[in-house]
């Protein structure tokens, strides 16, 4: 007997029932994803015939009629014809033996109860659908333990005079509205701008930043975690800093008490700004641990294990039950967590209120929104459902919109034994106000006799040899975290210790009033201060964790130049549910913080939206023109112009592949700037001052004592 026959009656041994040579053909190949690349050009080839798209529920149903022809699938998705599978003796051969392997590898129970499960299905014309009870099941819970699904604060001029232009009283705002909304769901602050504190200084960056970052912070974790290995932690922080600042026992002091435990809070997902930027929307979404069982929406047990979390205290589930229909072809079972299942299931439910139409789709594709928008229409049917409760503050009197109830919030008194009160005392503000304490904040003696000068050299420390008041202004675009091969760090926290020792060393040689235009952009990236894992990737606020050391060092945030750079491209935007809960807008902007050496002049406004595309740096060819894998054009330089300081250097202390002293060179001003990779340092050489040798020194210019 050839091992295919002997494969094949050892599987009908194993099912103990008759099925179908055609049938169990199907079974294997759909357990074994076998002709999926063939389903996903079904689905392009029948979307085009139909003028339409394809949601996931819809997905989902033409799966089971491509490898099984189950007649009900075509009938649920509304349409006559779709394809179906084809295979040849050499695809069963394989499926046949391939599934035997698996079964002395795994195990047979699970794999062949699955396989009778599916058999049962189809033979009944039975397509699995438990929205309805799961929904019940997640009903039931959240209405016994949250009183909203969406907390919605608003904050403009009227609000912020009338709560003494403090932002304490947002602090508390945000850590008391946390334990009454449900996990998994989103705050969102709106900020009408310009916002003035008492003295007329427009602080609505100051306040965006502050909250984002007090979201992000200020919850005290102190309970076991298991991926957290805080030993561990705290000796890579210490010999961190112990290699930068000499008091080894201190260093330890401050490692131990910024991992006595975790920092948590809301997890950052957005920052949209409208295109006169006189509104900005912060989106945070709450991730509370919880390790209660969640149904499993293929067969509704909770027999599971749950010891994945695909994000920090997100925990997701493996179902375990032998006779679940929706095991792989290894026997392992669905994997879910709470949130994604109940978005799915309301994408099920297809109520139309929950449908985002295509001209709101089209408003919000980009983060940056026209000032015509309707913001609170967005933010209703993005982030909640039908029937849910949205807490708007302030507001007064509850109604209905957009099928969801509006109610107005009720402000508690809260225990705060686990919360931070102030900004001031997140574990990451006070271990940056440590930092800055141990910092050398002495200048040099070092005078810049040329007008156009190049060093190969650690900016920090080459910064701060110069004397000062030499220079007027500085621009840069810093190393972003661990995002290129010349910028890598262990963790998020040591990347910003850096950045802030460098930020101190401009400041401490910018002149008195002087500027300084920083550009940085929020990224994608594990930040691996708590866990060194994918469970710690996130959209990590670069920018906003950037202003809170530039202002511990010194410097006053005294604007925000928002660089729009168009319509980037982006797989944020290609989602085929255009439901609620699915959609996100694409990233197509950076910050260029305005920061000041002194203090503003009351009702200046520094606060702009400046389009311009980036640098398009690979040709047809596939080669890179610039030699570098992140330059900035030259308008990004263009900004610096109205805060330039006559007769004064430019400095950049990221040079990277030499844009602002090129650009000094071509529009008379001097300019300086630092680069410590060797090759980008040559490069620069040559972009600037046309030197075609790689074995340049120094003496393109002169720096004497």
């Amino acid at each position: 007997m050839s091992s295919f026959n002997s494969n094949k009656k050892k599987i009908l041994d194993l099912l103990h029932c008759q099925i179908d040579d055609s049938l169990l053909y199907s079974i294997l190949f759909e357990m074994n994803r076998y002709f999926d690349k063939d389903l996903t050009n079904a689905f392009q080839e029948v979307q085009k015939k139909y003028n339409r798209v394809f949601n996931q529920k819809e997905r989902n149903i033409l799966r089971k009629y491509f490898y099984y022809k189950q007649q009900s699938a075509l009938k649920l998705v509304e349409i006559n014809e779709f394809p179906s599978i084809t295979y040849n003796n050499k695809d069963v051969e394989y499926i046949i033996n391939e599934c035997i392997s698996r079964c002395e590898t795994y195990g047979n129970e699970k794999i062949i109860n699955s396989i009778k499960e599916r058999k049962n299905n189809v033979e009944h014309d039975i397509i699995v659908d438990n929205s309805e009870k799961w929904l019940d099941y997640y009903y039931n819970k959240v209405s016994e333990s949250f009183e909203y699904s969406l907390m919605y604060i608003q904050i403009n001029q009227d609000d912020f005079k009338n709560n003494d232009y403090s932002f304490e009283y947002y602090y508390n705002l945000i850590a008391s509205t946390y334990e009454k909304l449900e996990n998994y769901r989103n705050l969102i602050i709106k900020i009408k701008c310009p916002l003035f504190d008492s003295k007329n200084n427009d602080v609505s960056w100051q306040l965006a930043y502050k909250l984002g970052i007090y979201c992000e912070n200020f919850i005290m974790f102190k309970n076991k975690f298991f991926p957290f290995k805080k030993d561990k932690s705290i000796e890579k922080l210490s010999a961190f800093l112990n290699k930068r600042f000499n008091d080894h026992e201190e260093n330890l002091k401050l490692s131990e008490d910024f991992y006595s435990s975790i920092s948590t809070g809301f997890k950052y997902e957005d920052c949209y700004i409208s295109d006169t930027e006189d509104t900005i929307l912060l989106s945070y979404k709450k991730i509370a641990l919880d390790e209660s069982p969640v149904p499993c929406p293929s067969c509704m047990t909770t027999i599971q294990s749950g010891n994945s979390y695909p994000e920090l205290f997100l925990r997701s589930y493996e179902c375990k039950n032998p006779n679940c229909p929706d095991r792989s072809k290894s026997g392992r079972g669905k994997r879910f967590d709470e949130f994604g299942i109940y978005r799915y299931s309301k994408l099920v439910e297809d109520i139309d209120s929950n449908k985002i139409e295509h001209n709101l789709y089209e408003k919000w594709r980009r983060d940056i929104f026209s000032h015509e928008n309707d913001v609170d229409e967005m933010i209703i049917k993005y982030y909640a459902w039908n029937n849910e409760k949205i807490c708007i503050y302030p507001n007064t009197s509850s109604y209905d919109k957009y099928e969801r109830h509006i109610i107005p919030l009720v402000v508690k008194d809260i225990s705060l034994n686990n919360y931070c009160k102030n900004y001031d005392e997140l574990p990451i503000i006070k271990l940056m106000n440590s930092i800055n304490k141990k910092l050398n904040r002495n200048t040099g003696n070092i005078n810049i006799e040329d007008d156009l000068a190049v060093i190969n050299d650690d900016s920090a420390k080459g910064i701060r040899s110069l004397k000062a008041n030499q220079v007027g202004s500085a621009i840069t675009s810093p190393p972003y975290y661990n995002a290129r091969e010349y910028s890598q760090w262990q963790n998020l926290v040591m990347y910003l210790i850096d950045m802030m020792i460098n930020a101190s060393s401009v400041y401490d040689t910018l002149i008195e009033n002087g500027y300084y235009l920083y550009n940085i952009g929020d990224i994608v990236n594990t930040d691996n201060i708590y866990v060194e894992s994918n469970m710690s990737k996130k959209r990590l606020q670069l920018g906003f964790l950037s202003c809170a050391f530039f202002e511990i060092v010194g410097f006053n945030l005294v604007g925000n130049i928002i660089w729009d750079k168009g319509q980037v491209q982006s797989k944020r935007n290609t989602t085929v549910n255009l439901n609620s809960g699915y959609v996100k807008c694409i990233n197509c902007y950076e910050h260029v913080f305005v920061l000041k050496k002194g203090y503003e002049a009351p009702n200046t406004n520094n606060n702009k939206i400046s389009i311009f595309t980036p640098v398009i740096k690979i040709n047809s060819k596939g080669e890179n023109l610039y030699k570098h894998t992140a330059p900035y054009p030259p308008e990004m330089v263009d900004l610096l112009k109205p805060y330039i300081a006559k007769d004064k250097y430019v400095l950049d202390p990221f040079l990277g592949s030499g844009t602002t002293v090129l650009w000094c060179k071509n529009n008379g001003y001097k300019g300086i700037g630092f680069e410590l990779n060797n090759e980008y340092y040559k490069l620069c050489l040559k972009r600037i001052f046309n030197s075609q040798d790689d074995n340049t020194e120094c003496n393109l210019f002169n720096i004497n004592e």
